[in-house]
């Protein structure tokens, strides 16, 4: 659960989660500091807003404002659903969680490894395409008339020199924020279905050392009263992590349902007007760079929850066939009767889904890829 600390130690940097343990004085001031956070990301998407000419409406701003309006619902979802994100870190920390033996411990250690290079590599793949971008963007400035970004403001920050670059330096500052922000709580997600993953393989190892240590009791002729009670705890405690893992999944699905939605009804917008800005780009320009890199970052960030959104649902489905490569068949008729039942629920498939036609999976990665080129077909 390291990665996870590191992970809410990121986010209280850029200000969207409060350090656990701060009271007083420290959450006063950690309060403000958010604050100012979420208040310059609302200035920046408004200003970009009022900047909109129907008329003549400019494609890397409206992408722009999609990307905005995404990583507001992020912020959302981290600081509203607080108390819920904590609720899930203590539930994986906690029975029937908690790693009983050396096995388990090196079952988890193999996800935990998985979990720590999404939080090394996804961020310096991201935060390096991000900083080609602002290049992209620094690079057609035009002081003291362009700005990096296109945006309305109250004042004229042509009057003076001072005024120009308090303004860009914002600009900027914000936008390296927000991206920042996005990229820290996109690994959020992915690093919990890895964490279940790693807790479902738990799972199917807990039933073949059940099954082991009912054989055994059973080889030593140990009293049948014994070898039943013994028996129906065990299969009890099993059904229980079961349960445990399929309701913590659906809490989690709960949560992060709306950033889901969010995600992948604005993402192929945002693909297919960055593919269509660059085709009508110079390629060796610093904006042609800065885009393209705008576009790979979002093509990852579509990516990564996919993968192991579609990870976890196979893991839950292998759970039969974890069951089936087992000694159960020297459990008693009772609890082989149980056992069809459990297999008859894991037939069914265990999806992330938002609404009632969003699945996240690599399938919909793929149709997410797909309507982005067909809306950049009609823009052609």
């Amino acid at each position: 659960m390291q990665v996870l600390t590191f992970n809410f130690f990121l986010l209280s940097i850029v200000g969207v989660w409060k350090p656990q343990g701060w009271r007083g004085i420290k959450a006063t001031i950690y309060s403000i500091y958010q604050t100012i956070i979420i208040i310059l990301n609302h200035l920046f998407l408004l200003s970009l807003l009022l900047d909109i000419q129907f008329k003549n409406i400019k494609i890397d701003n409206l992408a722009l404002i999609f990307i905005l309006l995404i990583i507001r619902q992020k912020i959302v979802c981290i600081v509203g659903n607080c108390p819920g994100i904590k609720h899930i870190i203590v539930s994986l920390k906690k029975s029937p969680f908690k790693l009983e033996d050396s096995k388990e411990e090196f079952i988890f250690l193999r996800f935990e490894k998985i979990a720590r290079n999404i939080i090394t590599y996804y961020p310096m793949i991201y935060i390096s395409n991000l900083s080609v971008q602002c290049t992209g963007f620094i690079a057609a400035m035009d002081p003291p008339y362009a700005l990096p970004y296109n945006g309305w403001f109250p004042y004229n920050y042509t009057r003076t020199s001072k005024t120009y670059w308090a303004t860009a330096v914002y600009q900027m500052l914000v936008a390296f924020t927000m991206g920042s922000i996005n990229a820290i709580s996109d690994m959020l997600l992915p690093c919990i279905m890895c964490y279940m993953c790693g807790h479902i393989h738990i799972l199917r190892y807990r039933f073949r050392v059940m099954t082991e240590k009912l054989r055994i009791m059973s080889d030593n002729n140990e009293p049948e009263d014994e070898i039943i009670s013994t028996e129906q705890k065990l299969i009890a405690d099993w059904v229980k992590f079961h349960i445990d893992i399929l309701n913590l999944f659906k809490y989690t699905n709960k949560i992060f349902s709306t950033v889901i939605f969010m995600q992948y009804t604005i993402s192929s917008l945002v693909l297919c007007t960055i593919a269509y800005l660059l085709s009508h780009m110079e390629p060796m320009t610093m904006g042609f760079a800065g885009n393209f890199g705008f576009l790979t970052a979002m093509f990852i960030q579509i990516l990564l929850p996919c993968y192991f959104a579609d990870k976890l649902t196979f893991e839950f489905l292998d759970i039969s066939t974890g069951i089936y490569d087992t000694n159960w068949y020297h459990l008693s008729n009772n609890i082989r009767r149980s056992i069809v039942i459990i297999l008859r629920k894991t037939y069914r498939p265990v999806t992330l889904t938002s609404g009632f036609f969003i699945v996240l999976s690599l399938e919909s990665f793929t149709k997410v890829i797909k309507l982005a080129y067909t809306i950049y077909n009609v823009l052609e």
